[in-house]
């Protein structure tokens, strides 16, 4: 049951889809690492500033595993959860989706571990809401970045 200080982790989720263009590619015709960057780090920040309910900024982004290859025509969607909070702090998985839009084959290309920060309204940290973990994945997702913090801190 979420509060005011509380908020369930199926609500701490963004996710972003786009067709990867020509101007999108890189030299092979593959979709551009930057790219794939970029719409990592937009998915991430929807899913901080729902579980912050305000503004979150990226703090740190911790690894990026590219997997494969992602080709022109290609559908991409990053999906994000946050996973562990610290006081102003998120800990944030994106995992990566091509799919062939003809035959809807989807498989899982890259993911990445980032860290965003609440901020108030004069750009300093803000203290987030608990993260409130209620099925076994998201208890097992927590247990995992808990697990991660400690072994690599960010500062």
């Amino acid at each position: 049951m979420s509060t005011p200080d509380s908020r369930p982790m199926s609500r701490a989720r963004g996710e972003i889809s786009t067709l990867v263009m020509p101007h999108m590619a890189n030299i092979l015709g593959d979709l551009f690492g930057g790219e794939i960057m970029s719409m990592v780090d937009q998915a991430a920040a929807i899913a901080a500033i729902r579980h912050a309910g305000g503004p979150a900024v990226t703090a740190s982004i911790h690894r990026v595993d590219f997997r494969e290859r992602i080709p022109m025509g290609s559908l991409v969607t990053c999906r994000a959860t946050v996973d562990f909070v610290g006081n102003s702090s998120m800990d944030i998985t994106v995992d990566v989706f091509a799919e062939k839009p003809s035959t809807g084959e989807e498989r899982n290309t890259h993911s990445a571990r980032l860290v965003f920060v609440a901020i108030d309204d004069y750009g300093r940290p803000k203290r987030v809401p608990r993260l409130i973990a209620e099925t076994d994945e998201e208890r097992a997702r927590y247990a995992a970045a808990e697990s991660y913090r400690r072994e690599h801190p960010t500062r």
